[in-house]
């Protein structure tokens, strides 16, 4: 029964035992003083029980109240009720359901802090999607990876990654139920993703996985390139040593002045094949940190001096015009002068090989960003494609093949690693038939 039905049946009890005193006292007759004394009687028991019941009703109150409070999310641990009055048992067994509740609640979050630990530390593309399509959750890598912002969530997958390949696999898992994986090329910036979409256990939707293979297929590339490159550099030189030998075993040697040649000849494609081989053992040296460097406060105004004035032979004979220009006053830095004399004769030298006669080659010097010097060697030459351009540091990549001769291809790799070596950073503009710029910084 409940509390309003009891306070209803104490009521009315109180109006009947009046009536009945009433009804008795009349027939009777009491006396006045005696009647009114029952029915004083009867109605201070009937409120005093009155009374009692709205201890009932306030329990209930309590209850209903603490019950609304967890279903609208108030944290179970702040819902505790004091387990008195007639309700003390359904209070204690409310309090034992909230604090499990609770050790249940911390339980997920701390398993879900976990999981976004994991998903936001792993190098993959993670995307959580519903039977809608609809992206719930996206890793940190997945934004920076696809570029998004932070309004991913809530949107159809297409609308986030607007690429129909990932679309098909991700429509294909939900339709199906069951995984997908494929490749996917992004041709309008030559990007390369691995893509798994697997439904999760017992519940409608996917998880969707992209691996970046972007930078693995450009190394691949370059391995083949490097296999094929240094195939080709070492065919051209050894053909035509054995084209001379066999020349001269055949009867040329018997000729002097053919034999002198000849064997001239042979000198010169052996020193190609020395040198060539040297380079690689001392790229190999440079980027397994084998060659350490021997770094000493390095003026660079005398410095560059002298390193032009040692090219300027060179540009001379290939009617050039060879000029520096360093800012005055710059503070010395800590650099192995050797290796950076060898990065600054590369460079004149290609520009020096690749600049008409008539052009210019300007050195300069100056301050960059505040704590590094950035040095320049600007040509007016026959410049770099754009297609070339990304490629020119790699070993034996030549960017014009057709003037590529007389050079192994290694001299700007090993330019490149030696700047790192220095902390510093080597790149390159250019505009094809206007000339090239190159560029590299030694931090202060």
């Amino acid at each position: 029964m409940t509390s309003t039905s009891i306070r209803s049946l104490i009521l009315f009890t109180v109006v009947a035992i009046a009536a009945v005193l009433t009804v008795v006292g009349f027939i009777r007759g009491f006396s006045l003083t005696l009647l009114i004394a029952g029915v004083a009687s009867a109605a201070t028991a009937a409120v005093s029980m009155y009374f009692f019941v709205p201890s009932m009703t306030e329990d209930e109150l309590e209850l209903e109240m603490a019950m609304k409070k967890l279903g609208g999310g108030e944290p179970p641990d702040k819902l505790r009720l004091v387990a008195i009055g007639e309700l003390a048992d359904l209070k204690h067994t409310f309090n034992e359901m909230t604090k499990q509740l609770g050790d249940r609640l911390r339980s997920l979050e701390s398993e879900n802090s976990r999981l976004e630990l994991m998903m936001d530390n792993v190098a993959d593309a993670i995307f959580v999607v519903n039977r809608y399509s609809e992206v719930t959750k996206v890793n940190d890598t997945a934004t920076k990876m696809f570029g998004l912002g932070s309004n991913a969530v809530g949107r159809t997958f297409i609308d986030v990654i607007r690429d129909h390949e990932f679309d098909a696999l991700v429509k294909a898992c939900l339709a199906s139920g069951t995984r997908q994986q494929g490749s996917v090329e992004i041709r309008s910036n030559r990007r390369f993703f691995e893509v798994t979409v697997t439904p999760p256990k017992n519940e409608p939707g996917a998880v969707v996985v992209v691996r970046d293979l972007t930078e693995i297929k450009r190394l691949e590339r370059v391995r083949r390139d490097f296999v094929a490159n240094i195939s080709h550099e070492l065919r051209t030189p050894l053909a035509s040593l054995k084209l001379l030998a066999e020349t001269l075993k055949g009867g040329a040697i018997e000729d002097q002045s053919v034999a002198a040649d000849f064997l001239n000849r042979i000198e010169v494609e052996t020193d190609k094949l020395t040198q060539m081989v040297r380079e690689l053992g001392e790229l190999s040296r440079i980027e397994s940190g084998e060659a350490p460097l021997s770094k000493k406060p390095l003026d660079l105004g005398p410095f560059i001096n002298k390193v032009t004035e040692r090219m300027k032979p060179q540009s001379d004979r290939a009617e050039l015009v060879l000029s520096v220009d360093v800012t005055p006053g710059l503070r010395p830095v800590q650099a192995d002068a050797d290796r950076i004399e060898q990065v600054l004769v590369n460079l004149l030298h290609n520009a020096i090989k690749f600049t008409p006669a008539g052009g210019r080659i300007i050195v300069s010097a100056y301050p960059k960003n505040g704590n590094a010097i950035e040095i320049a060697v600007k040509d007016t030459g026959i410049g770099i494609s754009a297609e070339d351009l990304p490629r020119i540091f790699e070993r034996f990549y030549k960017a014009d093949k057709a003037r590529g001769g007389g050079g192994t291809g290694l001299g700007l790799a090993i330019a490149k690693h030696i700047v790192k070596a220095h902390g510093g950073e080597i790149r390159a503009e250019s505009v094809p038939g206007q000339g090239s710029t190159f560029y590299f910084t030694l931090p202060r």
